[in-house]
């Protein structure tokens, strides 16, 4: 009977050691293709691996490819716009923003300055306000040039419109960012307004004030200094602005910009 105990509990024994070593070596089996998977899961989602997205703007479209690839990312161009200050055909605008980190491949979206001009049709501003026909053109990207005025009973009313000294019609097509100028009802007398003040503004805010209280833009000069006319800030003006002082509704001011 003692023999018989013996025998079972050596036979349990190693039965107990050999599913141990089963269980064990299980295990680390599941470890290792659960480590294996993880990796491969890394390597096949570049995980850990990013580039930091640099700033295209101002890159031409014609050395796109060569900046992307050199990158190792991808772009897709998404719209165009057209900024007469700005060269013709580069980017302008990007999604992600310079300095994103993304991973490699990823697609950066692009706004360029379009290589052509775009066309717009002139609108109808026959009869309307100096205010609301300077708010249409605007809106129609084209530029209100300069105000001639006429006597006329139709005070402050556009009686006509030119480019370059030719009369143009509505629904004429123009280049976005075409000039155009506008004679304009005078009324019966002299009208006096007061004199605007146009230090702080920019160019084109400047202009849109003008044009509204039926002034022009005089001379305009530029410090050296400036690249981009745009972004230029009115630092001086003539005639100088003295508050309660009055100047006559078509004449000019001369602009200084730093």
């Amino acid at each position: 009977m003692r023999l018989f105990s013996k025998f079972i509990n050596l036979l349990l024994t190693r039965l107990m050691k050999k599913y141990l070593k089963t269980i064990v070596f299980s295990a680390l089996t599941l470890f290792a293709l659960f480590f294996i998977w993880l990796k491969s899961l890394d390597i096949y989602t570049a995980n850990n691996r990013h580039v930091q997205v640099p700033d295209f703007s101002g890159v031409h479209v014609s050395d796109l490819d060569s900046a992307f690839k050199k990158n190792k990312l991808r772009y897709i161009i998404i719209d165009s716009i057209f900024d007469k200050n700005t060269d013709k055909g580069v980017v302008v605008d990007q999604s992600p923003e310079p300095n994103f980190e993304v991973k490699k491949n990823r697609r950066i979206y692009l706004t360029i300055n379009s290589l052509q001009r775009q066309r717009v049709y002139f609108p109808e501003v026959y009869d309307l306000t100096l205010r609301q026909a300077v708010k249409k053109l605007n809106d129609n990207k084209l530029v209100v040039g300069n105000l001639e005025y006429k006597v006329d009973i139709a005070r402050n009313k556009i009686l006509g419109h030119s480019v370059n000294g030719i009369s143009i019609n509505a629904g004429q097509e123009l280049f976005e960012g075409t000039t155009v100028d506008l004679l304009v009802g005078k009324g019966v007398g002299d009208d006096y307004i007061d004199m605007p003040n146009l230090l702080g503004l920019s160019r084109v805010e400047a202009n849109i004030i003008l044009k509204t209280l039926s002034l022009n833009i005089g001379l305009e000069i530029f410090d050296s200094k400036i690249t981009d006319s745009s972004t230029a800030i009115i630092t001086n003006q003539k005639p100088e602005y003295i508050e309660g002082e009055k100047i006559n509704t078509g004449s000019s001011i001369d602009l200084f910009y730093e």
